[in-house]
């Protein structure tokens, strides 16, 4: 997983190509959030009571990042949905009640207020529940957001493991990677632009090096190379993104040139 930072490095020299519009800045006001996709399964004869529900479910979902459709399978034994995220599975529901909650939760909300009030990014700490693993990682991540000159741009959000509010967000975060859903350790998730998730350090990986590393990627200067190929998957959210406040970091910036070369 720390791979992705590697990358970052790597596209750090190239960076002299770039406009001066910060990487977390310029993915808000440009990229919209790749989409989900959820697929009713269900015979041909469909009842009345579940062709308005899953209207209902359509109407729920139109402003976040998702399709909605249903699909006609005669085996069936009853009616149940999938959902995708690039056309890969990750996630199954028997029934209409489940999917509560699947495109806002309040961590979600105040995720995107946080972005849409300027800040850089919000560094989400999903838990491992073992307190002998998530300590010491957690006063890493503090102490390090604490002693950054962007410590006033940088949202930090601790999220329980089995937060029964956030159980629909847990999952698309633990499928930002194919490996990450059977990985028993702390995970740092840097959340920013249209709520983007960069793939996330875990464990020992969480580390000063590498926070540094993560601010250093969103406080870059776009590249062409970014805009092409941006790291990390969208998280599913209702949200049109219209009328951001200002990023917050430029006033860092002004306030210190010498930072544009950190």
């Amino acid at each position: 997983m720390n791979i992705l930072f590697i990358r970052i490095l790597a596209l750090a020299g190239l960076f002299g190509l770039a406009c001066t519009t910060k990487v977390s800045e310029w993915v808000l006001l440009n990229t919209a959030p790749e989409e989900y996709q959820l697929v009713c399964y269900h015979t041909s004869q469909a009842s009345e009571s579940m062709r308005q529900q899953n209207e209902n479910i359509a109407a729920e979902l139109k402003n976040a990042n998702i399709k909605f459709r249903t699909a006609v399978r005669e085996n069936e034994k009853s009616p149940w949905y999938e959902l995708s995220y690039k056309n890969i599975p990750f996630a199954r529901f028997s029934n209409a009640g489940e999917l509560k909650g699947l495109s806002s939760s309040p961590v979600r909300e105040k995720i995107a207020d946080e972005i849409m009030a300027g800040k850089l990014c919000v560094m989400v700490f999903l838990k491992s529940g073992d307190e002998a693993k998530d300590k010491p990682r957690l006063n890493i991540l503090r102490k390090t957001v604490a002693t950054s000159p962007f410590r006033s741009v940088i949202t930090l959000t601790e999220l329980e493991r089995n937060d029964t509010d956030e159980l629909h967000f847990i999952s698309m975060l633990l499928n930002v990677e194919d490996d990450l859903k059977d990985l028993n350790e702390p995970m740092l998730f840097g959340v920013f632009g249209r709520f983007r998730a960069l793939e996330p350090l875990a464990g020992r990986g969480i580390t000063g090096e590498n926070i540094g590393l993560m601010v250093d990627f969103l406080t870059a200067d776009c590249s062409c190379l970014i805009k092409d190929d941006l790291p990390g998957a969208s998280i599913l959210f209702t949200n049109k993104w219209e009328n951001p406040m200002p990023a917050m970091v430029n006033r860092i910036f002004d306030e210190d040139p010498s930072l544009l070369h950190h």
